[in-house]
């Protein structure tokens, strides 16, 4: 299967070209240009570069005419969208949109990598895929804004899609944000900032995501359909930073700050509809995917 990544070259995008790209032809199309420094994927995959916003990604998809687009190209991390609201709606909004059209243009599969932030807080017990979206920062409504345009093209031109919402993604390859960086600095600083530590977020092992990923790459249960990526670790941050101590076999110095603006305070996803239409159940435990991060980090 010919497979085209928008925004390959990201903490998922890495991941998914590691574990899959034996199995399909890849091809990136990203804006950042340090595929060099990345040996690992100069054999792997056709690079090409460009902007979101830019017509180029029509041209791309032409010359290439994959059969599945995945979308993860987005401004990401709540502190950004929210300090740089233009370039969020222009890349995660308008970006989004282009790719959108490209791929009815060309007839093939969009899978549209959403987030759980497009819920806002969890109401019920669990936030299942038939809730209200209510969003409460830059970020989530820019990916709401971005799904309502998958669903519309869909209406309008018969678009075939799968959004994915992830919850909070850990794992090798990544080191920006949240947990990532609690992992990171407790291997390296024995010491973490932590912004908050009672909201209570669901972690999902990255290799778990991708799994995901390439399971609707052609499974027709997955038109038309929006799931929940997420998994059975729901746990406050400061629950996530004494199990990432406990495995790290230090006790970490921690500097108190507070939450950071607009965040979600408390989210549980339902992963009821990924397990009863794929038959998937994301099946990293906490405990061994911290350990698993661990071993990449010390290794890398």
């Amino acid at each position: 299967m010919k497979v085209l990544l928008v925004g390959g070259l990201g903490f998922i995008g890495r991941r998914f070209i590691r574990k899959y790209s034996n199995f399909h032809e890849v091809i990136v199309y990203s804006r950042h240009k340090d595929i060099l420094a990345i040996p690992y994927l100069l054999n792997k995959v056709i690079f090409e570069e460009g902007e979101l916003y830019e017509n180029k990604i029509f041209d791309i998809l032409k010359k290439h005419r994959p059969d599945v687009v995945i979308h993860l190209a987005a401004l990401t991390g709540l502190k950004k969208c929210n300090e740089d609201p233009e370039t969020a709606f222009k890349t995660n909004v308008y970006g989004t949109f282009n790719v959108i059209t490209a791929c009815s243009t060309i007839k093939c599969k969009l899978i549209f990598i959403s987030s759980r932030e497009v819920y806002g807080e969890t109401i019920h017990d669990e936030s299942k895929e038939e809730d209200p979206t209510n969003p409460n920062n830059v970020y989530g409504i820019t990916k709401m804004l971005g799904e309502i345009l998958v669903k519309q093209e869909n209406q309008k031109h018969g678009l075939d899609y799968t959004i994915l919402r992830l919850t909070n993604v850990y794992g090798p390859e990544g080191d920006q944000y949240g947990s990532q960086v609690i992992i990171k600095d407790a291997i390296t600083k024995h010491k973490i900032t932590m912004l908050g530590g009672n909201q209570r977020l669901n972690y999902v092992y990255v290799d778990d995501v991708v799994e995901v990923i390439n399971l609707v790459l052609d499974n027709k249960k997955s038109s038309g359909e929006i799931f929940n990526v997420g998994s059975k670790n729901t746990m406050t941050i400061e629950d996530f930073t004494k199990e990432v101590s406990k495995i790290v076999g230090t006790n970490l110095a921690i500097e108190y700050l507070p939450m950071r603006e607009a965040e979600t305070i408390n989210f549980k996803p339902s992963i009821d509809k990924l397990e009863k239409i794929l038959g998937y159940t994301p099946k990293t435990l906490i405990e061994d995917g911290i350990k698993k991060t661990i071993q990449w980090y010390l290794e890398n």
